[in-house]
């Protein structure tokens, strides 16, 4: 309580006691209290050093909106963010970036920052030369299967739509498929196709495509070239006419990888399961790891002619093509996401993973133990 002297001496003072009341109230009135919200305490901070397609967004929402177990990650390609990049917990590089640039680099770099090397393509296609990056990267993430954050481009459930991921055995003894599913098969009646966009490839695939060509003509059959690269135009976006197309007419369908590296399968081998027809896999992959037994025919260690010829019987024994179809009564093969940022942010909510200081020491024998070949190939 504010009490006045009633004197005229003091007729000042009171007057300036007044209006320190009067502006006290008046500043009461218009003070807006707002809650701060900040991040979390723990907050992992990442920042994308090289444009990496699948890692859309900016930060906290990448997670939140995929519902990730963990969602104290902050996904940034600001770099200024904090004024001084050694502030980030993690830096993303994206593998086609890295394999062409070195002088685009970090000149700075915290004690405990980590650096990881993201790859969406295969080291064939992309090694990495430069020496500088020995020593550079403490994790990696890519489709090999020893990266620290490995991923399929592929993944297999059981028939109650659970995740069998990587340590299974498959099931050797399959049942027969049933009348309705042979139905499915009943108006087949070419040999083959293949999507091709990329016509040279490091595999040399259109070499074995224009070879199995030249010996299915043996046997009146043919492999039908789709997209880019062939006669028979197929654009993307026409492509589920296409798969009709497979479905309907085709008994194989070649599933050519562009490159021939350890551990490297794509989608590709879905154009076949997704549309009910025998992949022709043509890989550095160890199939057998990846893909459910006799459900596939191997091109890397036959001949065209070989090939050809048992394509050409297993045509012509209805009974032995639907064999090739045993491993749908237990599995279900589906596409996966190769990049997925939940798996990322649960690395770094791993303790005993956050204290590992070590980098691959030799890192470009790693990617590609050929590396010296093809990069002086280049």
């Amino acid at each position: 309580m504010y009490v006045l002297k009633k004197n005229r001496g003091s007729r000042v003072t009171n007057e300036i006691i007044l209006c320190i009341i009067f502006l006290i109230q008046f500043s009461q009135k218009r003070i807006i209290v707002k809650k701060l919200f900040r991040f979390q305490p723990d907050m992992k901070h990442i920042l994308v050093w090289t444009d990496i397609q699948a890692m859309k967004g900016d930060g906290q929402t990448y997670f939140t909106n995929r519902k990730c177990e963990y969602t104290n990650c902050y996904l940034t390609r600001n770099r200024n963010l904090f004024g001084d990049i050694r502030y980030f917990d993690l830096i993303l590089f994206n593998l086609q970036d890295v394999s062409v640039d070195t002088e685009h680099l970090p000149h700075v770099r915290g004690q405990n920052q980590r650096y990881i090397f993201v790859a969406n393509n295969s080291a064939d296609n992309y090694p990495i030369c430069d020496s500088k990056y020995d020593y550079f990267f403490n994790w990696t993430w890519t489709y090999r299967y020893d990266s620290t954050i490995p991923y399929r481009f592929i993944t297999v459930h059981n028939t109650q739509y659970e995740e069998l991921g990587s340590h299974f055995n498959w099931n050797t003894n399959m049942k027969p498929i049933d009348e309705k599913m042979k139905s499915k098969f009943s108006t087949k009646s070419k040999a083959a196709v293949i999507f091709l966009d990329k016509c040279r490839s490091r595999s040399k695939r259109e070499v074995l495509v224009k070879d199995l060509q030249k010996e299915l003509g043996r046997f009146n059959l043919t492999v039908d070239v789709f997209g880019e690269c062939g006669p028979r135009q197929c654009r993307r976006k026409t492509m589920q006419s296409c798969y009709w197309r497979v479905k309907k007419m085709y008994y194989f369908y070649l599933a050519f990888e562009d490159s021939m590296s350890a551990d490297y399968i794509t989608q590709a081998v879905l154009n076949a399961y997704d549309n009910y027809a025998v992949p022709i896999v043509y890989g550095g992959v160890h199939y057998n790891k990846y893909l459910p037994p006799g459900s596939y025919l191997n091109a890397v260690n036959a001949s065209a002619a070989t090939l050809a010829e048992t394509m050409h019987d297993i045509i012509a024994n209805r009974e032995q093509y639907y064999n090739y179809f045993r491993w749908r009564n237990h599995y279900i093969i589906s596409k996966s996401t190769p990049l997925d940022g939940c798996d990322l942010c649960q690395l770094m909510n791993h303790p005993a993973r956050l204290k590992q200081t070590s980098s691959y020491e030799k890192f470009r024998k790693w990617w590609n133990p050929n590396y010296i070949q093809r990069c002086d190939s280049n």
